[in-house]
């Protein structure tokens, strides 16, 4: 096994690892059964050494453990209860080695990101849908007040994309170059596939909805770092962003981006929220001016509809009123 995935399993294990560490490594687990017997047996060699090595009594035992999972091809051997000067002079240097492990990983790795790197940004405003085609083939569709930025670089290694409000990515595949979203503490990894992602500010939640391939997805708010999630055609994620909760459902996957056409879809969802997409969709201010009004729940299907067919619909439905004045609706 390459070094530099025992180095990941060791930053995993002692919850330093980044999230795009984090990333390459569950893509690396992911692509066998051989590499997660691995994984999990060397985390358990470095869970134990780690519980060892603050206890000296125990030290001699986890450093042989760990030299002993590396070097041995997986057969079980004798325990060894007496320890020679040979083994002495192995015990201190594996600790010197790691010891020297932050160095050297200083040296390098951090020392490679010294040059500032240099984002494209793209925004798309209220009222406008925008296809951006990114420089491997992959489309990206912005819907209304979203904004994505990227680096230069970005078809040369990882494929990383910044996403603030909501669009439907459609990623090329490419077997050793993942495309990662980033939204914020939750990161969505691909190698090749079709999903939209609701990344709103003004939400509480990110929303996941896969339409074709798979996705993994990660909440990481650097104290913590949750297990992947992954996500199969139909399937919907959605993550508060603040704790990391997660409810995992299934879903008809092409009415979550219907809004690329021009339609809009409601599902259950609080008049406030309703408001907010119509203020996207169509360049407007929406109020509404009674408190309990914000939280109605409402399930509705509009196709390429104007503002008033709308608004005569969803004031029906929470039984309420509203008004339309030069650039603002007011709902009553």
């Amino acid at each position: 096994m390459d070094e530099g995935y025992y180095r990941l399993i060791e930053h995993y294990s002692k919850k330093t690892i980044g999230s795009e560490e984090l990333t390459d490594l569950l893509i690396w687990v992911e692509s066998s059964q051989e590499n997660q017997q691995i994984f999990r047996k060397t985390l358990q060699a470095f869970e134990a050494a780690d519980y060892s090595l603050n206890k000296p009594v125990n030290q001699q035992k986890s450093w042989l453990a760990i030299q002993q999972h590396i070097d041995d091809s997986g057969e079980k051997t004798p325990v060894i209860k007496k320890i020679n000067y040979r083994s002495y002079f192995t015990i201190a240097a594996a600790i010197m080695v790691i010891a020297l492990l932050p160095i050297l990983y200083f040296n390098t790795f951090h020392q490679k990101k010294t040059g500032a790197v240099a984002y494209h940004e793209i925004y798309n405003p209220r009222g406008q849908k925008r296809l951006v085609t990114m420089p491997d083939g992959s489309n990206i569709y912005l819907n209304g007040d979203s904004k994505i930025h990227y680096a230069l670089n970005f078809n040369t290694s990882k494929r990383i994309v910044y996403l603030s409000g909501e669009a439907f990515f459609d990623v090329q595949h490419r077997s050793k170059q993942p495309f990662i979203v980033n939204t914020g503490k939750v990161s969505t990894t691909v190698l090749g596939t079709s999903f939209n992602i609701s990344a709103y500010p003004s939400l509480k939640n990110i929303i996941i909805t896969v339409q074709t391939g798979k996705v993994g997805v990660m909440f990481n708010n650097h104290k913590k770092t949750a297990p992947a999630q992954f996500l199969l055609p139909n399937q919907q994620l959605s993550i508060n962003k603040n704790n990391g909760q997660a409810n995992q459902k299934k879903v008809n996957a092409v009415d979550f981006d219907s809004w690329r056409e021009y339609k809009i879809f409601f599902y259950d969802k609080p008049l406030s929220e309703i408001a907010d997409v119509i203020a996207r969709e169509y360049d407007l201010d929406v109020e509404i001016k009674k408190e309990a009004l914000k939280d109605v729940k409402l399930t509705a299907k509009f196709d390429k509809c104007s503002v008033k067919q709308i608004m005569d619909v969803i004031t029906k439905l929470s039984d309420s009123k509203y008004t339309i004045y030069e650039n603002k609706v007011i709902i009553y």
